[in-house]
């Protein structure tokens, strides 16, 4: 019984170190500001004049009662229409100058480095993103285009992995410090494995742990009580005695 009752609080004293220090940085919040910053090209300067989505559909050849959705996006490429036609699990993307109607190009590898390079003119951490070594074309999800999309993956010299979205030039960044932070929040809430019903399974666990031990501490305790004289003193001079 002792012998559980200590393997058994080592165990949950581990777990309770590791709430302790987790709970400690998501307080502290070391690099937050860098590791979460919202990135956004910025937008070129614009005339305010812009022609009918249904004149720049033309221009793109799509018939304007196909539309089912239309985008003015504001970025370092200028004012741009996305043009949506298709249908919803097969959707058809355009791009469109908003001032002349002229079809418009998604961004290439060196489109997308200038569109992370306007990002960063603002940025207090730009210091930190380094050079682009090198590019790859891939789909990566869109708040924009509701769904997942072209985009370019752009990898740096410091490590971060930077995706630019060849559309929309929505832009999203991770880097190790990114997966760091991940994992104090997977440790805090004993996330231990890709799989749910694991960790569940991890809580429970834990909480029946828990409450042998409470339990098993109760039973030393009370078998450990010191036997009362006739006249309601403690005896000292027998029964065992608690050891840890």
């Amino acid at each position: 019984m002792r012998t559980f009752h200590k393997i058994a609080g080592a165990i949950l004293a581990l777990q309770f170190v590791l709430w302790a220090l987790t709970g400690f940085l998501f307080n502290y919040k070391y690099r937050y500001d860098e590791a979460y910053e919202p990135l956004k090209p910025q937008a070129a300067s614009s005339n305010g004049a812009w022609v009918s989505p249904a004149d720049a559909a033309v221009a793109c050849g799509i018939r304007p009662a196909d539309l089912r959705r239309i985008e003015l996006l504001h970025d370092n490429r200028g004012d741009l229409y996305l043009l949506v036609s298709g249908t919803e699990s097969e959707p058809v993307y355009r791009l469109a100058n908003a001032s002349t109607g002229a079809p418009a190009d998604p961004l290439d590898a060196a489109a997308a480095t200038s569109a992370l390079r306007s990002a960063l003119e603002k940025s207090s951490n730009a210091a930190r993103y380094g050079t682009v070594t090198a590019s790859r074309h891939v789909e990566a999800p869109s708040g924009l285009l509701r769904g997942s999309g072209p985009a370019w993956e752009l990898v740096l010299d410091t490590g971060q992995t930077v995706t630019v979205n060849a559309l929309t030039a929505e832009i999203a960044h991770k880097s190790a410090l990114n997966d760091w932070i991940d994992w104090t929040y997977r440790v805090h809430y004993m996330q231990y494995t890709p799989w749910k019903p694991v960790n569940i399974g991890i809580v429970v666990a834990f909480l029946l742990l828990l409450l042998s031990l409470v339990a098993s501490g109760l039973r030393l305790l009370l078998s450990s009580a010191r036997p009362r004289s006739l006249f309601g003193r403690r005896s000292y001079s027998k029964g065992p005695k608690i050891r840890f």
